[in-house]
């Protein structure tokens, strides 16, 4: 019986985070019923997994209790059509997420990584069909467009080539002169497939008790091939700290020493891949993202506490003719949630990973989840499944105490 409980979370588990997955942003959401789905039968999946722990109640349920009064205020900010929508992601999937997650917390620490594990795993198993189908259809373009499907992601855009249903071409990037297709996956561009891969990056270096180099360098090569100015930041940034953890006690004085070469090295390799984007026609990207955070820092200081409401709407999409947060997720919460919000996506992905490290000197963890909170920052996903996975786990140590062993 307990192996067929196993065996059946195991499933449950790994259908959670497929629609997760699915749910970001990944060209198959232009169909409403494929959307439909991978919103609403993560739900049913928690409920099912819950059921699944004998209805233990976790110790953090006093937490979760406050949060649900907590939610009621943004309602008042939201139009009514929006009503559902809130209540669905706000007061319904983080909750049980956060209580399933605290349930396995409370179990052992297997139990309580088995879901961002499985996570990585499925992620990984993406980026090698990316690879594979990169390469053989958008770099040597050995095998044909096999269909041509709806796209709704970028104005003008209507079709985009698909390659068996299971990779889709949607950008293209300057390399050497020459136009090159960015590895976008699944995804309706590249910058959400270069989240995913970095996500699942950080959980594998950061997570997996035994890291594999197989799996890093499958994630470090599809990164790469997004050609995202993000995805080589981030890389930089793993190799710095790679570096700093590994150079030894004894040595790590030397770093006061090293340390301003170090960052003048960043700087020049920082500055050269703005320079390359911008030489490759990525200018118009940079600005969008300058004049979108100036656009959400303005319209959110019209109401700094509450915002505007946290769930889009057609009525207060744009400002001055430009649409809100359109690629950033941080000023988007600031203008849409206003502090309010912007408190409780603070504190889930940084302030209590600091607070946790303080206490227990691991600090794994805690750059596991400044990762994601880095690259959410600058990516347009503060509504969607994946985050709130995120939130749920930071949230999960609210009491700043250690899981069971």
């Amino acid at each position: 019986m307990v192996m067929k409980t196993k065996t059946i979370r195991k499933i449950l588990e790994y259908m959670l985070v497929t629609c997760i997955i699915l749910e970001f942003n990944t060209t198959y959401c232009v169909f409403p019923i494929i959307k439909r789905i991978a919103q609403i039968l993560p739900l049913l999946i928690l409920i099912l997994l819950i059921l699944l722990n004998n209805k233990r109640v976790p110790k953090t349920w006093g937490y979760i209790a406050i949060y649900m009064m907590g939610c009621i205020f943004p309602l008042l900010t939201i139009g009514n059509d929006k009503y559902v929508a809130y209540c669905f992601r706000y007061i319904m999937l983080l909750p049980l997420l956060w209580f399933y997650l605290s349930q396995q917390k409370e179990t052992n620490i297997n139990a309580y990584l088995s879901l961002p594990l499985k996570l990585s795993n499925v992620i990984t198993v993406i980026a090698i069909i990316s690879i594979v189908m990169w390469l053989l259809c958008s770099i040597m373009a050995i095998i044909p467009t096999t269909f041509m499907i709806p796209y709704d992601w970028t104005p003008g855009v209507y079709f985009i080539p698909s390659y068996y249903n299971i990779y889709f071409e949607t950008q293209h990037t300057y390399l050497l002169g020459q136009q090159v297709w960015r590895n976008s996956g699944l995804f309706n561009e590249a910058p959400m497939h270069n989240m995913i891969l970095c996500t699942a990056f950080a959980i594998e270096y950061f997570i997996r008790p035994q890291k594999s180099k197989l799996r890093i360098s499958i994630l470090t090569f599809a990164i790469i091939s997004t050609f995202t100015t993000t995805g080589q930041l981030f890389l930089i940034a793993i190799t710095g700290w790679h570096i700093y953890k590994n150079i030894g006690k004894r040595y790590r004085p030397l770093l006061i020493i090293v340390t301003p070469i170090i960052l003048g090295i960043i700087y020049i390799a920082g500055s050269m891949i703005m320079e390359s984007k911008i030489k490759s026609g990525g200018e118009e990207s940079v600005d969008l993202r300058s004049e979108d955070i100036a656009y959400c820092f303005e319209v959110g200081m019209q109401n700094p506490i509450m915002g505007i409401g946290i769930i889009p709407s057609e009525n207060d999409m744009t400002w001055r003719g430009a649409q809100i947060g359109r690629s950033n997720s941080l000023f988007a919460v600031f203008a849409r949630g206003g502090i309010y919000m912007l408190t409780l996506y603070i504190s889930a992905l940084v302030i209590i990973p600091i607070l946790y490290y303080r206490k227990y000197k691991d600090s794994n963890w805690m750059m596991m989840m400044i990762c994601y909170f880095g690259i959410f920052t600058i990516t347009i996903s503060y509504i969607n499944l994946l985050t709130f996975l995120f939130l749920a786990w930071g949230l999960s140590n609210i009491d700043i105490k250690k899981y069971s062993n």
